[in-house]
């Protein structure tokens, strides 16, 4: 046998090795799941602020901190408390309470790809905050590398309740989107694990079964984009899925569209992305509904509807919707989807995050949720 022969043979009894003890490892935990994006009123949320993005995200979190009831909790991570005092000022009186969460170290103000919550099956229980293996970047830019233990600084907090566990999978939170049954992931969760944890497709679909409780479709094709930017779930088998064709339809002129993305991408390419993730939800057993959005040439740069919050209180679902400065009919025909969904619209206006390649949901992780 060649050197090459035992490299190889030595990379895969690794990477076995390492997926059976995933496995294993999360069969002997405690029961646990992903949390739901579609169920339960909101009860603990966290936010990053860094001074340097004064002027991305506190126009964002105050739209949302002022539309959220005031028994929801924030936790705040930032390097120091003069930061925490610095977002405190910027948006003004609020409802929920800001609990600061001072880190002492770099960072940056996206908070969603950190990690996922494992709700416990018992609500006093706590939440275990699973974080990637690793940041994409973090062995070059600092405040990334910081973003790799802003999951571990929360669990030591002492009044957060909650565990900290690094998976050895690679991924950021953005790449999924659940509700009570499944949770639907990007295609990146996998080119990013191939290789390095697991061999091929279906260890990684038993390794996330097992790690989230759950059902797990993992999308074949998708748009390069985080899954809640293209896709949300509504409830009772339900999705809204992205649709450019919906958007090209309300407008007269796409070249003046999210023109910090070099103007929208109504291509037919682009649009059979967004139609093959329709189909793949349809095929996992749910009625899509479609709605729409407007992606920006650059790939990045989105209109999009779907990347907000949602909680059901009092019996009735409510959406906190990221709006821009989009056209009115766009806005106006994506709050009816919304509304027809069975959802009351708070719109929150995240003009000053899209140019940045995000939006509401990207910026705001959920702890726990009241179920």
């Amino acid at each position: 046998m060649d050197a090459r022969h035992i490299a190889g043979a030595a990379l895969g009894l690794a990477l076995t090795a390492a997926c059976v003890g995933l496995v294993d490892g999360a069969s002997r935990a405690p029961q646990r799941h992903l949390l739901a994006d579609d169920a339960g009123a909101l009860s603990e949320l966290v936010i990053h602020y860094v001074p340097s993005a004064a002027e991305l995200s506190p126009p964002v979190y105050r739209d949302l901190l002022r539309a959220l009831p005031d028994d929801v909790v924030v936790w705040v991570v930032v390097p120091d408390l003069p930061a925490f005092d610095d977002l405190v000022a910027r948006v003004g009186e609020v409802g929920p309470t800001l609990a600061p969460v001072p880190v002492g170290h770099a960072m940056t103000t996206w908070s969603r790809d950190r990690w996922l919550a494992l709700a416990p099956e018992d609500e006093d229980a706590p939440v275990t905050i699973l974080a990637p293996m690793g940041e994409d970047g973090d062995d070059e830019w600092p405040a990334r590398a910081g973003d790799r233990r802003t999951g571990s600084d929360l669990a030591d907090h002492p009044l957060a309740r909650a565990f900290f566990e690094r998976s050895p999978l690679y991924f950021d939170g953005g790449d999924f989107v659940a509700d009570a049954e499944t949770v639907f992931v990007t295609p990146r969760v996998l080119r990013r694990s191939a290789g390095r944890v697991v061999e091929d497709r279906a260890q990684l679909l038993r390794a996330l079964e097992v790690t989230l409780g759950k059902r797990v479709v993992l999308l074949d094709e998708a748009p390069e984009h985080h899954a809640g930017m293209f896709m949300m779930p509504v409830g009772g088998r339900r999705m809204l899925v992205g649709d450019p064709s919906l958007a090209a339809a309300l407008v007269d002129d796409p070249e003046a569209l999210v023109a910090a993305g070099g103007g929208a991408d109504f291509s037919a390419a682009t649009q059979a992305r967004f139609d093959a993730v329709a189909a793949q939800v349809e095929a996992a057993g749910y009625a899509v509904t479609r709605i729409p959005l407007v992606p920006g040439r650059d790939g990045r740069t989105w209109w999009t509807w779907l990347n907000g919050l949602l909680e059901t209180r009092g019996g009735e679902g409510h959406v906190y919707m990221p709006t821009f400065d989009a056209p009115a009919p766009l806005r106006a025909a994506a709050e009816a989807v919304w509304r027809d969904a069975g959802y009351i619209v708070h719109a929150i206006d995240a003009t000053s995050a899209y140019t940045h390649f995000g939006s509401l949901r990207c910026l705001v992780n959920v702890l726990r949720r009241k179920v």
